[in-house]
């Protein structure tokens, strides 16, 4: 992007940038969806159940994952919750 010397290219910069505004927030939603998904306490014990019957993996850092599941599907539930009401 150049310097702006127009009121035609300043609206078209703008656009650019809402537009690709727009895209990361699309992309960061999906990223939290994605993660938030994974580290739901049930997708979390299945990972831990299977790795104890297949005897891989270390128990401890098992254990801190389904803990970490547990506390960020809280925080994602409140923030989702916050943001649907305001809107």
């Amino acid at each position: 992007m150049g310097k702006i010397a127009t009121i035609e290219q300043l609206r078209e910069a703008i656009r650019d940038l809402e537009h690709q505004n727009y895209v990361n927030e699309q992309h960061m939603r999906s990223r939290v969806t994605h993660l938030a998904d994974r580290l739901k306490p049930m997708n979390i014990a299945k990972n831990l159940l299977g790795n104890l019957f297949s005897g891989g993996g270390d128990m401890k850092t098992s254990l801190l994952k389904m803990v970490a599941g547990f506390a960020t599907s809280f925080i994602v539930k409140k923030f989702f919750k916050k943001t649907i009401a305001v809107k």
